[in-house]
């Protein structure tokens, strides 16, 4: 299957191309290549480049984070899971964030240490994360008006893993063989699933080939905004408090479901800032003209913040040269790590 028979693979086109128009126009309109940063003056340009993770996180409570730290090659691997207070299964990911770029799930010590030794061929930061078993993952877009207690959500979003189903004959690896998804990387799965490839799961039976939920590794996205209400803005708000100066992010959470993200029982495994796509367009059930009407929202919100965080502390966009070295940086980054 070729990516651009998936839905998905256009719906992703039609966000940049349509963005793209908006961040010209806003370029133009605000004379800066950077005006996107003052939506999220805590993070660098916003989120929008070449951002530090830890920036974010350092931001939010730990009350909702993982644990995780910044792997450091100077010292002992097991050394620094035991410090920190990790147990196996582990998430690694680059401190730099850009669309689920390299995040890798690692069972064990052994593949853990193979993995890192292929990263400590980079010049990159690498973060090493506690894997939170939790029934689901959402994503959620989070907004607040600077200097108001206008608040709210404009994206919900439910992430199904890839997974295989037994129909009590085939082995697992004719099943991965026989799955239809052009984003999933086969090399990759049966690699990871070595040990167990020749078993043959009753009928019926799902295996979730991997737990890594972004589209472009194979996850499928569903809107739930038909459950979009005060409770779970307002457990969103809580997150930051008005004390700190995000305005306008996606919260990437794993919680039991949602009834358990109104009663703030979840943990926040990324914090995208204005990179952040509203991912519930995503859904096959959202019509071309829905998603248009939602990308156009998007920006336009994004926008307005921007426009009230600079009326009320005069803040100064960040230079046009050090926005691009920002950019390259990124180009850069996402093309130094094998699969």
């Amino acid at each position: 299957m070729k990516k651009w028979k998936d839905n998905g693979y256009w719906i992703s086109k039609q966000y940049y191309w349509q963005s793209m128009v908006y961040v010209l126009y806003n370029a133009i309109k605000y004379r800066s290549l950077t005006f996107f940063s003052a939506c999220n003056p805590a993070l660098s340009f916003g989120g929008m480049l070449a951002d530090d993770k830890t920036e974010a996180y350092n931001i939010i409570p730990k009350i909702y984070l993982p644990l995780m730290f910044l792997y450091d090659h100077k010292v002992d691997l097991q050394i620094q899971i035991d410090q920190h207070g990790l147990e196996f299964p582990v998430i690694v990911k680059p401190n730099m964030g850009y669309k689920g770029f390299a995040v890798r799930e690692c069972r064990n010590l052994s593949e853990l240490e193979a993995y890192i030794y292929r990263l400590e061929l980079t010049d990159k930061e690498w973060l090493i994360q506690e894997y939170i078993d939790k029934k689901c993952e959402y994503s959620i877009m989070y907004y607040c008006i600077p200097g108001t207690n206008n608040f709210g959500v404009t994206s919900i979003c439910k992430k199904e893993y890839p997974c295989i189903v037994g129909d009590g004959r085939s082995t697992i690896s004719q099943l991965i063989d026989q799955y239809e998804n052009a984003f999933v990387n086969k090399d990759y799965i049966n690699r990871k699933w070595e040990s167990k490839r020749n078993e043959v799961p009753k009928k019926g039976n799902e295996i979730q080939l991997h737990r890594i939920g972004n589209y472009n590794r194979g996850s499928k996205f569903h809107s739930q905004m038909n459950e979009n209400d005060e409770y779970i803005s307002t457990a969103m708000h809580n997150v930051f408090n008005r004390k700190k100066e995000i305005y306008f992010c996606r919260l990437d959470i794993k919680a039991d479901s949602l009834d358990e993200v109104r009663n703030g029982n979840f943990k926040i495994i990324e914090i995208n800032g204005a990179k952040s796509e509203p991912l519930h367009i995503y859904d096959s059930e959202c019509g071309f003209w829905n998603r248009i009407r939602a990308v156009r929202k998007h920006w336009k919100l994004m926008t307005n913040i921007v426009d009230k965080r600079r009326k009320i502390g005069n803040y100064q966009f960040p230079g046009n040269i050090e926005g691009l070295r920002s950019l390259l940086a990124v180009k850069r980054g996402v093309k130094i790590v094998p699969n």
